[in-house]
This record gives C-alpha cells, structure tokens and sequence, in this order.
C-alpha cells in the first residue's frame, strides 16, 4: 500500500508539505513555509519569539503535528532539566507547561520508542522558502536529497540573509549561564552548537533507492538553479507503481527545456502525478527571451541611470538583465548578495560587463569596519577570522559617486530594501534626473506587499525617477474604480518561473497519470475543469487526511 498525506501546499500557493510513505519507508516531498497563512498570525514588527518558535508555530497550526520530527532541543533546550529555582525563584522548572506541547513526540521521542526515525529522508526540489523554510525545526539527523545547485544555494542564502531556511546547518539550543557581572549565574539560551544535516545529491536522471521507494531526480527549469522534479517507484502488491512530484516547473525560461523532453525524462506509468498549478488560470506564453527584449528596449529609452529590481536568487534573471544591457552598452551593476551566490555557484570572475556595487553601511564613511556586520558586502569571504583577506568589492566595486558621474553608462540593481542609497545617488536638489525603475519581479500577492508597493512608488516619485504605471486592479464587490484608496502597480517585466494554463495541460494529458493531486495553487477545482473529458482523476487533497492506494 501507499499513503499520502498532505500538511501543506493545499488550496495555497507554496508551504509544500506531503508525507509518501511505504511499507514503512517515509518521504518528505518539501517542507516549505506557508507563507500566506504565516502571514495570518506574524507581520515584520509582530514576530514570533524566537526560542519558543517550535511550540508557538505548532500550537496556532503553522506548523503540522507530525510525529517523529522536531527536535527535541526546540521545545526544550539542551541542560534545561538541571536548572534550579533556588537562586531565581521565577524560573520555570523544565517539567513547566510552558515547555510542552500536547500530543509532540520529538524525533529523540519516538527514536526511544521506536528503535528508528519516522521519516527516512527530505526529497527537497529547489531553495525557495515556500519549500525550504521549515526544514530547519525537523532534526538534523533526518538526511536530505537534492541537486548540486539547491544543496550550494541554500547554503549561501542562509549566509547572506537573516532569512534562513537552516535546512542544512542550523544550531542547537542549550542552557548557558553567565559568568560575569551583576546576573552572575542566571540562565540564558545559547545557540553554539553545530548541527549539520546530512545531504546528499542527486544527479539528473539517476536512480536513489530510499527504503522501498527507487527515486529518481529529473532536472526542470525554475527561477531559480537546481530546481528538481521527483520519480517515486516501488511495488504494490506485486505490481510497479509510480509516482511523479513536479515541484515547481515551467516550460518558458532559457534551458530550452520543452514538454516533450520533460515528458520522456519521466517516462511511462505514472500512477500519481502531484502537480503544482500557480498558474492554472494564467493564459500567458510571454518567455524569458521576451523579457530579455523588453527590457532591453526601456534601457535603450532611457538617458539617464536605470535601476532594476529582481530576486537575488534569480541567476537566469541576471543573465538576462546583463545580456540587455551589454545590447546598450552598459554595465551592469548588481548586488553582493548576488554576487555571493555566483561565486558560490562557480559563475566568477564576473564578466567584464559585470561590477559589484558598494553600498554605504553603518557609519557610511566606506570604512572597512562598516562591513564587519555584512562581509559578504567586502568581499567573497564571510569567514569570521579571514574575511578581511577577501576586499574584493571594497577595492573594486562601485560607488555612488561613480554612477552619478557617468549614470548613462549603468544599469544598477536596486531592490526594495536598497531604496536609502538613492541618497547617494540624487543630485543637489534630491532628483535622479533622467533616470528609469524597472520591476523585474513578480506582481504583489499579499496586502503587506501592495502596501509596500505603494511605499515604492513615493520613493519613485520623490526622486523623480521615471516608471510606467500599470493598471490599478480593482477588488472584488469595489464599485468606484477611482477610488483614492485603490493601490497602484508598476508595470513588470517578468516571466514566471511557472507553467501557464495551457502548458499544465499539456503536460498532465502527456504524462496521463490515472490519478492527479493538484498543489502550490489557490484554484486546486480548475484542473477538474481542465481535464473534464480526459480519463485522469483529479483528487483535491484536503489537509492531514491520508490518501490510500
């Protein structure tokens, strides 16, 4: 028999969660964060508490109660049975309430109970958050399957972000007292520890076996590198039976990857065909070739400096922005963060079409010790004794200044969270004259992020940088489309890094799995719609509910 059970990724888009399990052996296929329903409860100034985070998140249901996964340390540090009260009377004893959650069996539990962990391995398919995210809370002992690219990726993301997904290296949480000064032996919570999970990388088109599952990697095009679909094969009841996990997939970047060859990667005999459906409703073909030429035609408009915004994580993306502005003659100037993650992927020394901009940090004077928090911005290292042996960016990056003078010259990346270098960049009397926002990222989802594109566009708009506004979208049941309140969007040039519409169609009628699970999508009844006529069932999947075959 086989089982699936799903935790997350259901009626949303991401927070992919999906127990497959078989004659004993368990798979996790992803263990991202569901961001939207994360959003319900935290915001940037309404966080949770970072050392009850494991018992926060499962009590309100942001995390799944699943047994044999979380570590132990998470819920109660390392040492905490040995503290005393004595001293500090409001100290909590470690049998307190306050360290439980009702029903968690730790992975340390059922280890003791069981002889064996609950789940055999992590199939990760790319290092996006909404799959990566919550890996980091399942213990460090639980091994983790990927490509090259995602393994390399999600480490340097954990480097260069406070955005951490853990997912491979992460610290363990014990007591620690202090030493020193008027508290001199009161507890605290330290996090000294390494934990270092074991991962292991898969190779296109090989064969892994995994208890009673042979698994197989298939390469797919994504947003990001490394992106990976996955084959479960096993036998029931004396007979094959598979099962196909896209992850996240699309058929329009510049791998070339067409459905055909995706098709014949997987092969014949699916069974169960997990399908991701961000875009079911999306008609759209526009390509990465498109956006190439789009955005090359706005540099060519434009006089003065033109900034663009765009996920650090998205390489095809800078490929593609360099390749626009090499067209017009100018140099591309992106960010360290992008940086870093190039040099982790093998992809330097940058092109001489390529520079690094500095930005000014802390005191901003450019003193080296304004990097000392943010290394990756001096150089490739972040090693905390030898980083200062790696000034690659202090002595060859650009500065403001440097873009000012020739700003025609320049295409500089620019995101959000970058907007206080315009400071820098504005003349005397505030304005980057002559100057063009490109948005290269996808269109707001969420009210936090509508909210920040309109925070935005004031920056835009108090610089006198020149942008082209798009179609304000109106909500459901609004019925003055001039309303004041309505939140204006800048017009993108983006392609998604999933399948369109037409395309899930194709590809689900040519794989012909007997049984369909739509997930990462908020319209799940829309692929019934798609496929009425066609002799696949489509199965909704509804949370914590085990699915037998």
């Amino acid at each position: 028999m086989v089982g699936l059970t799903f935790y997350g990724g259901v009626g949303e888009i991401g927070g992919n969660k999906i127990i497959v399990e078989h004659q004993g052996t368990r798979l996790l296929l992803d263990f991202g964060t569901r961001m939207g329903f994360a959003s319900e409860f935290f915001a940037e100034f309404l966080n949770v508490r970072s050392n009850t985070e494991l018992k926060d998140k499962l009590t309100i249901g942001v995390l799944p109660m699943i047994p044999g996964i979380y570590r132990a340390d998470l819920s109660q540090p390392t040492g905490m049975e040995d503290l005393s009260n004595e001293a500090y009377s409001r100290l909590i004893a470690s049998d307190s309430a306050m360290l439980k959650v009702p029903g968690l069996v730790t992975y340390e539990d059922y280890i003791q109970m069981h002889g064996r962990s609950y789940i055999d391995g992590i199939l990760l398919s790319h290092a996006h958050m909404d799959h990566t995210g919550d890996i980091g809370f399942l213990h460090h002992a639980i091994p983790l399957y990927c490509s090259e690219a995602t393994r390399t990726l999600v480490a340097a993301i954990d480097d260069v972000t406070n955005f951490k997904s853990k997912a491979i290296s992460s610290k363990g949480s014990r007591i620690a007292f202090n030493k020193t000064g008027a508290l001199a032996g009161s507890p605290k919570i330290v996090h000294k520890d390494d934990l270092v999970r074991n991962c292991r990388v898969m190779a296109d088109g090989k064969v892994t076996d995994i208890g009673s599952f042979q698994v197989t990697m298939i390469a797919v095009d994504h947003s990001v590198p490394g992106a990976a679909s996955y084959v479960l094969a096993c036998d029931v009841n004396g007979k094959p039976f598979k099962i196909l996990y896209t992850g996240d997939i699309r058929f329009h970047g510049t791998q070339g990857t067409t459905i055909e060859d995706y098709v014949r990667a997987v092969g014949t005999g699916i069974d169960i065909m997990i399908c991701e459906g961000t875009r079911i409703e999306s008609e759209s073909s526009l390509t990465e070739e498109k956006v190439r030429a789009k955005i090359a035609s706005e540099i060519s408009e434009t006089d003065g400096l033109v900034l663009v915004d765009f996920s650090w994580k998205d390489t095809t993306r800078y490929e593609t922005i360099n390749e626009a502005a090499k067209s017009c003659g100018r140099t591309f100037v992106i960010n360290a963060r992008l940086a870093y993650v190039l040099n982790k992927l093998g992809q330097t020394p940058l092109p001489e079409s390529v520079k690094v901009f500095l930005k000014r940090k802390a005191s901003c004077f450019y003193s080296p010790t304004d990097y000392a928090q943010y290394k990756h911005e001096y150089g490739f290292s972040i090693d905390k004794d030898t980083w200062t042996q790696d000034s690659s960016h202090y002595d060859n990056g650009l500065v403001a200044d440097e873009l000012k003078s020739n700003p025609s010259d320049y295409v500089l990346m620019l995101s959000y969270y970058d907007l206080g270098q315009l400071f820098d960049l504005a003349d005397e009397n505030g304005k980057i004259l002559g100057s063009r926002y490109i948005k290269a990222q996808c269109e707001p989802f969420s009210d936090e992020m509508e909210l920040d594109e309109e925070r935005l566009i004031n920056w835009l708009d108090a610089f006198g940088i020149g942008y082209e506004l798009g179609e304000t979208p109106v909500p459901d049941g609004c019925s003055n489309p001039n309303c004041s309140k309505l939140r204006k969007r800048i017009v993108r040039s983006h392609v998604s890094g999933h399948a369109s519409r037409p395309e899930l169609k194709e590809l689900i009628v040519k794989i012909n799995p007997k049984l369909l699970f739509p997930v990462h999508t908020e319209r799940p009844e829309v692929f019934a719609e798609l496929l009425k006529g066609k002799d696949i069932e489509v199965i909704i999947p509804k949370l914590d509910t085990v699915y037998s075959f």
